[in-house]
């Protein structure tokens, strides 16, 4: 939907609503606004707002109870989740650590897979690669505290299109980083001495990478059936 499609509906679902619940929406409604959302992220969380709200309504049930007290405190976490990306809920919060190591994995063995080849495509033989467990395990958590550090040094791009704003992080927060990336590493290395290595073919890395595209594609991309639904709705 274009911006103003989803203004007019949004408009159009609060005529449904309640005094008390368009009252509460209002507040939403400033608060979204005025945020540092790209304009049209911020119609369409508006109007995943307003259903949500008419459907609590016809439950008969307080939206206070969804979203708290206070709808400008609301807005004002879910905008700083959204601004270093990451999912609200336990369940989407699970999800997204996952995916994280999962993807770094899968890729992992897509550089193994070309270097096996390799020699191969130039009249050689396959190359095996020999990997720790222990390596692995690195990548995976290695990942997570990138991703992590990434997030937090950019902010999402502002509403009249502006280049994403940088954030500061303190020399205790970097310093933090540095001990837990150190850490891991010491720990990685430790791991070696007790965690079983292992060889892989070229064509075994082929199809653990298939196998981790196929996984990012029905076990993390896929959209949720409420949202597949409110998407059609729209």
């Amino acid at each position: 939907m274009y911006i103003h499609e989803m203004i007019k509906e949004t408009n159009r679902l609060r005529d449904y609503m309640t005094p008390e619940n368009d009252a509460y929406f209002g507040e939403m409604v400033r608060s979204l606004r005025s945020s540092s959302l790209a304009e049209a992220k911020g119609e369409e969380v508006l109007l995943r707002l307003a259903k949500e709200i008419l459907e609590a309504q016809n439950r008969n049930r307080p939206i206070q109870e969804l979203y708290g007290d206070s709808p400008n405190a609301y807005c004002a976490q879910l905008v700083a989740d959204m601004s270093i990306r990451q999912p609200r809920s336990m369940k989407d919060k699970v999800k997204y650590y996952a995916m994280i190591p999962w993807v770094a994995l899968t890729w992992v063995f897509f550089i193994m897979m070309l270097t096996g080849f390799f020699s191969k495509w130039f009249g050689g033989d396959l190359t095996y690669t020999r990997i720790s467990t222990a390596t692995l395990l690195i990548i995976a958590v290695g990942s997570i505290l990138l991703v992590e550090l990434m997030t937090r040094f950019l902010k999402p791009e502002s509403k009249k299109g502006k280049p994403a704003e940088q954030i500061k992080l303190t020399p205790r927060e970097m310093g933090i980083y540095i001990g837990i990336m150190g850490g891991i590493v010491v720990v990685g290395v430790l791991l070696v001495i007790f965690l079983p290595a292992f060889v892989v073919s070229p064509w075994n890395s082929l199809i653990i990478f298939i196998v981790g595209l196929l996984g990012q594609r029905f076990f993390f991309l896929r959209k949720p059936e409420r949202s597949r639904q409110a998407s059609g709705e729209a």
